[in-house]
């Protein structure tokens, strides 16, 4: 047999006996023929006892672990088994010489149990984080039906129909009317955010017209944009088909918050949307991956640019994370990025990017990039 030819040959017994890893040679079966010193320290058993076991006795799962350790040529982690009260995870490599299976273990039992504990409580906090955002859609739907009533009934006493009122009275009503409004706004706004965090969100893919989607967005904000005498442009000439296919609801409701974003934070000037098809190496650099069958026109990016207040850099570095404005006491602030940051979830789920560059003063442009075909 092969493994006592080799192990015939005193220089290489001397060789595996001083490895700092233990090493067992066992046959196709599982039967252990020889061990170096380590093994029995690693097991703590004495070593006639360990050369009445199998390979599965000792390791569990061990021959299977040993074949697809050689198979595979990387390593495998396996509990041992015999060791008392002591939990012991070797890592195994193998090598399988014609009829004998070559195998180093090596104790991982400190990195195996650090890496284990830091799965379970990632899953735990996965599971906190998911109740949490379940807790906040439901308390949010809880909260919108009392404010709908006074936004409602402020509203209507404003119009006149709870009677005449003095003009201190109006002032107070007008209040309560703009100030539920925005709680409101907030709350829907949270909503969204938990819904886009969690599985609560229901996607549906479809064919849509990319064209009339953007369109019918921009025609939500007419009023702002005429309040605020601001020059609207929309170019995609580019686009040699309108016809996507994507998440149409998800798509509006990402360019909803971009736009928003952007009309908030120019006050005079423009604000610019251009789409266009990517080069597929720019968008491979934005950390897409690109599919096999992908084409120039599989993606679609969108660019809005505006010549607002602009964002600074320290602010910028975060404004896709709402959770990292709580700090800052500015409500607008805080608003902004829970926008962004719904836009942002929203284009992950959808497998593309998203990015923001500002300057103060000088205003920011916004990027998105999404696949746009089936597949």
């Amino acid at each position: 047999m092969v493994f006592k030819n080799f192990l015939s040959k005193a220089k290489d017994i001397d060789i595996l006996a001083s490895l700092p890893d233990g090493v067992i040679f066992a046959d196709n079966q599982g039967k252990i023929e020889w061990i170096n010193d380590i093994i029995p320290a690693f097991f703590n058993m004495p070593k006639g006892e360990i050369f009445k076991l199998n390979l599965n006795e000792l390791i569990e799962s061990g021959l299977d672990l040993a074949k697809q350790a050689a198979e595979t040529s990387k390593s495998v982690v396996g509990k041992a088994l015999n060791t008392g009260l002591r939990d012991f995870y070797t890592e195994i490599t193998a090598k399988n010489v014609e009829d004998c299976f070559v195998i180093s273990l090596r104790d991982v039992t400190q990195s195996y149990k650090t890496v284990t504990s830091i799965l379970v409580e990632h899953e735990s906090s996965k599971k906190i984080n998911k109740d949490k955002n379940a807790f906040l859609v439901k308390l949010s739907n809880e909260l919108k039906s009392p404010i709908h009533s006074i936004v409602g009934f402020s509203q209507a006493m404003v119009d006149g129909l709870g009677g005449e009122m003095s003009d201190k009275q109006e002032k107070y009503i007008k209040i309560i009317n703009k100030n539920s409004n925005e709680l409101l706004y907030l709350i829907a706004k949270i909503l969204e955010l938990s819904k886009t965090e969690s599985n609560l969100y229901e996607y549906d893919f479809q064919t849509f017209d990319i064209v009339n989607a953007v369109q019918a967005v921009l025609k939500n904000y007419e009023i702002l944009i005429k309040d605020k005498n601001l020059n609207v442009t929309l170019d995609m000439e580019e686009i040699i088909k309108k016809t996507v296919f994507s998440d149409e609801n998800a798509f509006k409701t990402i360019f909803e918050n971009i736009i928003e974003t952007s009309l908030n934070l120019t006050d005079i000037g423009s604000v610019n949307i251009k789409a266009s098809y990517p080069e597929l190496d720019f968008v491979s650099q934005r950390g897409i991956e690109i599919t096999e069958d992908a084409t120039p026109t599989s993606y679609l990016m969108i660019t809005v640019s505006d010549t607002g207040a602009g964002i600074a850099e320290n602010d910028l570095n975060v404004i896709f994370e709402p959770y990292a404005q709580l700090d800052r006491p500015n409500k607008k602030n805080i608003v902004r990025s829970i926008s962004l940051a719904i836009s942002k979830n929203l284009v992950k789920y959808l497998k593309g990017a998203i990015w923001m560059e500002s300057e103060p003063m000088k205003g920011s442009t916004y990027n998105i990039i999404i696949p746009i075909e089936k597949g």
